[in-house]
């Protein structure tokens, strides 16, 4: 609840080109709205009421600038640049604001939202934000919300999300968490956020290639527990083949021909963690011995099973979805501002709450509210997490990170 209540801090510092407009406490606590002028009119989306339970009441923070941009009602031309002169923006996640104990993550991936924003105003961007809190409601979002703004992030898991894309229309959600939304991208209402695994593995491929020398095998040890190769096993195995990466099948760690002094290149094909936790084991005893090892693979690495000095005794190479370098001057920057407004420490959906908002109200500026048909023309470094986007597979993020364990105990990025 303190966490809760420091988010109201935030309106003193938001720059006067932003906007906000948030369901914070629904049925608790409710503010006189703002006197209204001639020029200001404050938007209040309401749930609909067929859809959600009643008592979600908007607090309105700040007025929103009646000269936005009307969209058109119908959309002729594949692309129309149609930039808003406000960018209304639709944000909804699980509050559970009006529950005694309200979820620490996702107030967390709210407040690095609203540090997004009061960036992007003091550049001198103009943004209205509406949080609706899924939690609180028999449906993930409310028609209102998604017909009223250019971009709408959220809701998270993948049933909310393939419920609200029915409502869309010709507009698109943003999935901001959920790995697996990558299948709802590809029906096209939805744009999937997080870099899927196939991603990781592309990225570990194109990895391995560079760094494979000549004439050396890549050792791959196979899982052969169970009749079916896993799905992301076998998805990595078809690349190294299409990409004529030169690699040897083996079926333990004892198979590898170590040497020392030299480099021994190793991936691990298997969705099973307790293969791939022992599997890592065995690899780092090898290592500690001064057998040179480097093991390439994705997150799946980063299980809770394996422990973080056999990751650095093998030197992994991991292409991973986040990773936080907390010497870069943009983070250290984020930690002293959130520090400062929310009087704690930022987690991974601080993180990720910033770095989503961050690019795609960037991607509404710049390109209007057909937003979406232009994901391939901008890319951007964020905080914890990438984005890049390609027209094959549309609307799912390909941006995976490159980090490398070190024996020093140090963890980098490339």
């Amino acid at each position: 609840m303190k966490k809760a209540s420091i988010l109201l801090i935030l309106i003193c510092s938001l720059s006067f080109n932003a906007c906000a407009q948030w369901y914070l406490f629904p049925g608790k606590k409710k503010q006189a709205d703002p006197p209204k002028t001639a020029a200001d009119s404050t938007r209040r989306a309401k749930p609909d009421s067929a859809r959600v339970q009643p008592g979600a009441d908007t607090l309105a923070v700040a007025p929103a600038d009646s000269s936005a941009v009307t969209e058109p009602e119908t959309f002729d031309e594949p692309y129309v640049l149609d930039r808003p002169d406000v960018i209304h923006i639709g944000l909804a996640l699980p509050l559970q604001a009006s529950a005694q104990r309200p979820s620490d993550n996702f107030l967390d991936f709210y407040s690095g939202a609203l540090l997004a924003l009061r960036d992007l105003g003091a550049a001198g961007l103009r943004a209205d934000l509406q949080v609706f809190d899924t939690a609180d409601s028999k449906s993930p979002v409310p028609q209102s919300l998604i017909d009223e703004n250019d971009l709408i992030i959220g809701p998270v898991s993948y049933e909310e999300l393939e419920s609200s894309a029915q409502l869309c229309g010709r507009k698109v959600l943003v999935s901001p968490l959920e790995p697996k939304a990558a299948a709802l991208a590809e029906r096209g209402h939805v744009v999937q956020a997080p870099a899927a695994t196939n991603a990781q593995n592309d990225e570990l491929v194109r990895w391995i290639r560079e760094e494979l020398p000549t004439g050396d095998p890549l050792y791959v040890i196979r899982d052969t527990s169970t009749r079916v190769q896993g799905e992301q096993s076998a998805y990595f195995l078809t690349l190294l083949q299409e990409r004529g990466v030169r690699y040897q099948s083996v079926l333990s760690v004892q198979d590898i021909p170590f040497r020392k002094g030299g480099k021994v290149r190793v991936a691990i094909a298997s969705d099973a963690e307790n293969f791939i936790t022992s599997t890592v084991r065995a690899l780092s005893i090898e290592g500690a011995r001064n057998n040179g090892v480097v093991l390439y693979g994705t997150s799946r690495l980063r299980t809770n099973g394996v422990n973080q000095t056999d990751l650095h005794n093998t030197e992994a190479h991991l292409t991973v979805s986040y990773f936080v370098d907390y010497e870069d001057p943009a983070v250290k920057r984020f930690i002293l501002a959130y520090r400062a407004l929310y009087k704690n420490e930022p987690g991974s959906f601080a993180f990720q709450g910033y770095d989503t908002m961050h690019y795609f109200v960037n991607m509404c500026s710049r390109y209007g509210r057909r937003w979406h048909k232009k994901l391939p023309a901008y890319s951007e470094t964020g905080l914890q997490a990438d984005f890049r986007f390609s027209d094959d597979p549309a609307r799912v993020n390909q941006a995976a990170r490159r980090i490398v364990y070190l024996p020093d105990l140090t963890t980098v990025k490339l």
